[in-house]
């Protein structure tokens, strides 16, 4: 009984080490994934110098969705129809771009040359100046469950930037989405990295809601609620994929040609209505 009790005894010992090694072993690999991007050195940005009114949009997905399913065409004339003023707006975004990713995308040395040989990237979009730059960014952050910390410090670059640059970052809370739907059904490998990752961030697996939160917080405890504009879920779209309007496509992540006319007129009052006050 003694022999057995000592096995028993040295297998569990030698199974926490091993979870202990391997817990050590995932911190490691995934520092450099779970930590926030180091800010970059500025650089030039040109001012509008005529009554034209400049919008950008970068992130994500829904970013590069915009441009490409010409909504850029559709902003402007709602801008024109609100504010009287010529406008210019241009969209570019990648495809799962995380939020260290799209600050990385601002600047042509932090660019993957891959990115940067498809035309991701988008400094010099950024270059040509603006009065104000739409961020899309964190349904991937949420959707890798890298955290609300990863999340906010990225997101707060991005803001520091545009602000240096004199650009009013339109900061866009991230409505509910079917994360679950879309990643639920993952290998049970990838799927355990992700409830890992979830346990390291202490963050909820694929709920946007608590990054959305958190990002809010964010802009109030440092002080940019009068330097942004912030645009709630509230204002257009608080039940997100359950909206009995049908806004998104079948993946339940995004928006269809309705989803984004509606974004879009939800932007350009908010953008027309703070411009009359700006200038």
């Amino acid at each position: 009984m003694k022999k057995v009790f000592k096995i028993l005894l040295v297998a569990g010992m030698l199974i926490t080490l091993l979870c202990c090694l391997g817990w050590w072993m995932l911190n490691e690999r995934w520092e450099y994934i779970l930590s926030s991007a180091s800010p970059q050195e500025s650089y030039a940005v040109a001012k509008p110098a005529d009554d034209t009114l400049r919008v950008l949009m970068i992130g994500d997905s829904w970013a590069g969705m915009h441009h490409e399913n010409n909504c850029d065409t559709e902003l402007q004339g709602m801008l024109e129809a609100k504010t009287g003023s010529p406008v210019v707006a241009e969209s570019r975004g990648r495809g799962g771009a995380k939020s260290k990713e799209v600050y990385h995308l601002m600047f042509n040395d932090a660019t993957p040359s891959a990115d940067r040989q498809k035309g991701y990237c988008l400094q010099p979009m950024l270059q040509q100046g603006a009065h104000y730059c739409i961020v899309m960014a964190g349904i991937n952050d949420a959707a890798a469950c890298l955290g609300t910390r990863y999340y906010c410090e990225n997101y707060k670059l991005i803001i520091d930037f545009l602000l240096d640059a004199g650009m009013t970052p339109v900061v866009v809370e991230m409505p509910f989405v079917n994360i679950e739907g879309l990643y639920g059904g993952k290998p049970l490998k990838d799927k355990a990295m992700d409830w890992l990752r979830s346990v390291m961030t202490g963050c909820s697996m694929y709920d946007v809601t608590v990054y959305s939160r958190y990002l809010i917080s964010l802009i109030g405890d440092s002080g940019l609620a009068d330097s942004v504009l912030l645009v709630r879920k509230e204002q257009w779209n608080p039940l997100g994929v359950n909206d009995v309007q049908h806004l998104y496509l079948d993946d339940g992540i995004h928006l269809n040609a309705k989803g984004y006319e509606l974004l879009d007129s939800c932007l350009a009052e908010a953008i027309a209505a703070d411009w009359a006050i700006r200038h």
